[in-house]
């Protein structure tokens, strides 16, 4: 029987939060309901990495983070406590760096290496001569070896090439002209006959196909050993460094040309991870390089130390479907498998591939989109256009438009190798490269998802609609090319004329095609457009879309349906470590769809006053800084100096992201500064400010953390797993990475859940309700409210991972203010009801309870349910035929969970 967790919670390893740490809070995790643990990757990986994505070596775990034993320790743990671990895999790319000890294998050995062929390099590249690129150079090869910032350097490794903390071995090549110059340079008899011999063993490894690492390691060792020996090769060395066309010469040995970092801007000869050059991509479609990466995960699974896996950015590997039914054979049918993914507005999982589910990209869109109002949509659109007269208006277009940016700007390399495949294969002529190098430009930013996964043809219906919509769009942004896009169109289909080598190339440029448009999406929409087009930012978040603002009940059921149909134990994801911002700052956002008015109001004053201080940041800009500290500033308005820092901090790297007025590679300080300085300015200077600033965001912080319980509550209870990320059981006001990676005070956590068990035992439910409602800055309403309801959901397991999905009626005069739904399972009931569109049904310090409130709101029960029902949230049952009002469904608490059996 496949594992299915009740309920998952994010730790991000590191460092910083170690295995150790996180033995320490199992016994709190399960008594505020989680099942399973779904950790950060926790492998070798780069020297104090914070997130485990920069792996290095994936047949261990980083000794920084904990050890096999440790985690063997809490395996066992869990198990007694009938939990589980779900562990994040990283198949798609490792680091970069010297710590890669499979990638300095190929380094060294070139052709030689056992791992020659594991990553995504094109030793044939016409730029490279067979070298593969290192580009992290601060500056060019010359102006380095001028200033004598690489030396040549030997130790007991051997020799290697030393760019400050980046250490590179240089090529079994190097060894004779080297051991050839020790033996000229030494006069004594002993060394000339051991170099002899070392000379002798130098030519049975260059002779060989393939250079046992084990065998070059002890040869390198012997050159160390030898004192004599090791003093005529470190005075080698030291001739090398002080002749420049020594050393230039030596450079032209290896089997990789250093190079300056942007560099790979214009040409590049690996794959990387988007445009980041110290994360190179692998060839997991090898089986070989699969089997080789997975044997610590398949060690992991064969010995159930862990129960699932998630798969990072399956989206990059060459063939995603061929991929999971290999892991899915290696990991076994029990094990639960989830695969990083982002599904763009319709678009929908592929529904063959032998998984449990995406990481809940698209729960996160659904929910928010449910508490964003449609009427806003207009009034907010207007006002960003009136008080932002260059703001961007047509979103698509600017999707595409900075697709392109970046493509010019940043993936030149990839484009051009796209290009020179269709050119090599012969699918396209020689001619007019620059025509056709713009045709393709254009195709890869018209891809309206990140990618298909066909990996034969004829592509399937589905794929080839997608197909079809990127090149209409190509036609539209680029008419005068059409000749050139029909051209591109046929190479995603077949004609009788084809053979089988021309078949073979057109299904490799359709899936190497994929692997690109991926990172183009990701960096030219998340990574930029997200940062540019500012009408409502919380709606700018990965997995969701500004262009669709806003669901229907009747929608959001419609997709809870399919879920609980086709992936219904796929993850409910709010917040992520990816996400742009908190899921508690994203609900308080969404109020402003509903306060447009007083929000153009407001924001008008903001930008006025700011302009006291400076004409800069651009008005763009000073609308996004306003609308994010709406959402980072506390619910009790607190401003101390870590929030500041952390705002000046965030707002530096949101503005090179959007690449406007800043940006990472050529920072404009200057304009940098002055957005610092009006943070500064504004939250403790300027009273005027304040005076406006701090009542409307009581306001809208009202209605946000009342939202926040109700998306909370949907999380747990909609088809699909829960997932609370790390510290998120309190309010969650966190900015993109690295803020939303800050250190979780468990201890308060802990012992704020303990203290809640205690009070409900002692006090009546009402009570209790009324103390956490009226205290909620301090977020321990959020954290009841997930220990009650994710309890309840781990004893109810079956029912919320099987139980049929059923929306529900209200009637009576405030129907269009909740949304309810029934959960049903073998004579097992739940009902879930939480409130909608607040601002017009409430004051800014109400709470939506009792009949004053809702009046003759009811809620209507399916055919068959029971007349009788026990709230999760209280203890008074509650008896209706037919009905429910409620105004008693929402008594004391303003979200509802209620359970029954039918005998």
């Amino acid at each position: 029987m496949t594992y299915i967790p009740s309920a998952t919670y994010r730790l991000q390893l590191s460092p910083n939060f170690t295995l150790k740490q996180a033995r320490q809070q199992i016994a709190y995790l399960h008594q505020l309901g989680i099942s399973t643990i779904y950790a950060a990757p926790f492998f070798g990986a780069r020297p104090g990495s914070e997130h485990g994505y920069d792996v290095t070596a994936p047949y261990t775990i980083n000794p920084d983070v904990g050890t096999l034993q440790e985690f063997e320790v809490i395996t066992q743990e869990l198990k007694d406590k009938k939990m589980g671990w779900v562990q994040d895999i990283v198949p798609n790319h490792m680091a970069f760096h010297p710590d890669n000890t499979w990638l300095m294998d190929v380094l060294e050995k070139g052709p030689q290496s056992y791992f020659y062929t594991f990553f995504d390099i094109d030793f044939h590249h016409p730029d490279f001569s067979g070298q593969v690129m290192v580009p992290f150079l601060g500056s060019s090869l010359d102006e380095v070896l001028e200033k004598e910032e690489l030396q040549l350097a030997f130790g007991k490794q051997g020799f290697t090439l030393n760019y400050y903390e980046n250490v590179y071995p240089v090529s079994v090549a190097t060894y004779r002209p080297l051991l050839q110059e020790a033996l000229q340079l030494s006069g004594e008899p002993q060394i000339s006959a051991l170099v002899e011999q070392l000379l002798g063993e130098l030519q049975h490894f260059e002779q060989e196909q393939n250079i046992t690492p084990a065998a070059w390691t002890n040869f390198k060792k012997k050159l160390y050993s030898t004192s004599n020996l090791r003093a005529a090769l470190e005075q080698v060395r030291q001739g090398v460094n002080k002749d420049p066309k020594a050393l230039r010469q030596l450079l032209r040995r290896q089997h990789f040309i250093l190079c300056h970092w942007q560099e790979t801007e214009l040409r590049i000869n690996y794959r990387r991870f988007f445009t980041v050059n110290d994360l190179i991509c692998l060839r997991m479609e090898h089986p070989e390089v699969f089997e080789q990466y997975h044997q610590f995960i398949r060690q992991l699974c064969a010995q159930d130390l862990v129960q699932g896996l998630r798969v990072d950015h399956v989206d990059g590997l060459f063939d995603p479907s061929t991929y999971l039914r290999r892991l899915r054979r290696l990991a076994g049918p029990e094990k639960y498998i989830l695969v990083e993914k982002i599904l763009e507005g319709e678009e929908l999982l592929p529904e063959r591939w032998p998984i449990q589910g995406n990481s809940g990209y698209d729960f996160l869109a659904w929910a928010s989109n449910l508490y964003t109002s449609a009427k806003g949509r207009r009034r907010l659109t207007e006002i960003y256009r009136r008080l932002v007269p260059d703001a961007p208006t047509d979103y698509e277009q600017l999707v595409f438009d900075k697709k392109r940016f970046i493509l010019n700007n940043y993936m030149q390399g990839e484009l051009q190798n796209l290009l020179r495949l269709l050119q090599e294969r012969h699918l396209i002529p020689l001619e007019e490269e620059e025509v056709w190098r713009q045709a393709l430009a254009v195709l890869l930013a018209s891809w309206p998802v990140y990618c298909i996964y066909g990996n034969r043809l004829p592509l399937s219906q589905q794929e080839m609609q997608v197909v079809d919509d990127a090149f209409a769009e190509a036609h539209k942004q680029a008419p005068d090319l059409k000749e050139k896009f029909d051209h591109l169109h046929t190479l995603f289909t077949l004609s009788p004329q084809d053979t089988d080598e021309t078949r073979h190339h057109k299904l490799y440029f359709v899936m190497r095609s994929q692997q690109f448009t991926g990172p183009l999406a990701a960096k030219g929409v998340e990574d930029t457009t997200f940062y540019n087009y500012n009408r409502l930012i919380s709606l700018n978040e990965v997995g969701n879309s500004p262009d669709i603002f806003h669901l229907e009940a009747d929608e959001f059921h419609d997709r809870m349906q399919y879920r609980q149909r086709v992936y219904p134990h796929s993850l409910n994801a709010t917040a992520t470590h990816d996400t742009k911002r908190g899921e508690g700052a994203r609900m308080r956002l969404n109020v402003l769809s509903e306060l447009s008015d007083l929000w153009e109001k407001h924001v008008n004053q903001w930008i006025a006053l700011s302009r006291k201080y400076t004409a800069e940041p651009s008005v763009n800009d000073l609308y996004f800084f306003f609308q994010t500290l709406l959402g980072v500033l506390p619910l009790d308005g607190t401003i101390d100096e870590t929030l500041l820092e952390r705002l000046q901090e965030y707002l530096q790297k949101a503005l090179r992201e959007a690449k406007v007025k800043t940006d990472w590679a050529a920072p404009n300080e200057p304009y940098e500064q002055a957005m610092q300085e009006l943070v500064q300015q504004l939250l403790q200077q300027d009273q005027d400010f304040l005076a406006s600033f701090l009542p409307f965001h009581r306001q809208v912080a009202h209605y946000g953390w009342l939202y926040s319980l109700c998306q909370a509550l949907l999380k747990i209870t909609c088809p699909g797993v829960p997932d609370i990320y790390q510290g998120t059981e309190f309010w969650d006001l966190s900015l993109v990475d690295p803020d939303n990676r800050r250190p979780v005070d468990y201890n308060e956590r802990r012992q704020a859940l303990q203290a809640l068990a205690e009070k409900e035992e002692q006090q009546d439910v009402a009570g209790l309700h009324q103390q956490l409602l009226g205290q909620p800055e301090n977020g321990h309403v959020k954290l009841y409210l997930l220990y009650k309801a994710l309890n309840t959901r781990r004893q109810l397991q079956q029912l919320f991972d099987q139980g049929e999905y059923i929306p529900l009626q209200l009637q009576g005069k405030y129907r269009q203010h909740a949304i309810a739904f029934a959960r049903k399972y073998q004579g097992q009931w739940a009902v879930v009801v939480a409130p909608l569109l607040l601002t017009s049904l409430i004051g800014e310090k109400d709470l939506p309870l009792g009949e004053q409130v809702w009046a003759d709101t009811a809620l209507l029960l399916p055919e068959g349910a029971p007349a009788q029902w026990q709230p999760v949230l209280g203890r008074q049952t509650l008896t209706g035929t037919g009905s429910l009002p409620l105004s008693q469904v929402f008594e004391t608490f303003p979200v509802a969970l209620l359970t029954a059996r039918t005998t």
